[in-house]
């Protein structure tokens, strides 16, 4: 049976849609039945930095985690000056290098260009890549780079959220 893994950089993900739809929430049940097939395994895991001061965000996290979804987190980091540092790239770098030689095919749910190498080495090993991202946020090298590109926009239901 065909084995798919699916990397989701959230923190991108989650500010290109607020960017672009203002409001919007990504619906990450609807996500995750788009990204289901019969025909194969399909793995899905988030990548995300969370502020422990806001219970929201753990609350969210620990529903991604009872939706299927394997979470990757770590608390964001508060530098001296105020500001704060939230990035897990080289974490999810790192999982789908070591997933990789067990997949057939991967899909990146981001529009980070910082992931352009990351896909070409993926190809130089034979694995499929997709990506799936907000196509004017997402990078056209990581566009260019990728076996087939998906509009996040385009997939049906994805903003709809109940209340």
């Amino acid at each position: 049976m065909k084995r798919i893994g699916v990397f989701i950089d959230l923190q991108n993900i989650y500010l290109a849609v607020k960017t672009i739809e203002q409001k919007s929430k990504i619906n990450f049940a609807v996500l995750k039945e788009f990204l289901r097939t019969p025909e194969a395994v399909v793995t899905m895991s988030v990548f995300t930095c969370y502020d422990p001061e806001y219970k929201s965000q753990i609350d969210f996290i620990n529903h991604l985690g009872l939706l299927g979804y394997r979470v990757v987190s770590k608390p964001l980091k508060k530098l001296p000056d105020g500001s704060t540092k939230a990035n897990m790239d080289l974490e999810m770098a790192m999982e789908v290098m070591n997933q990789a030689p067990y997949l057939d095919e991967i899909v990146l749910i981001t529009g980070d260009g910082d992931f352009t190498p990351l896909v070409n080495y993926l190809c130089s090993l034979g694995k499929f890549v997709r990506v799936i991202g907000p196509d004017v946020l997402t990078s056209p090298d990581l566009i260019r780079a990728c076996h087939t590109f998906t509009n996040l926009n385009k997939i049906d239901g994805i903003f709809d959220i109940n209340p």
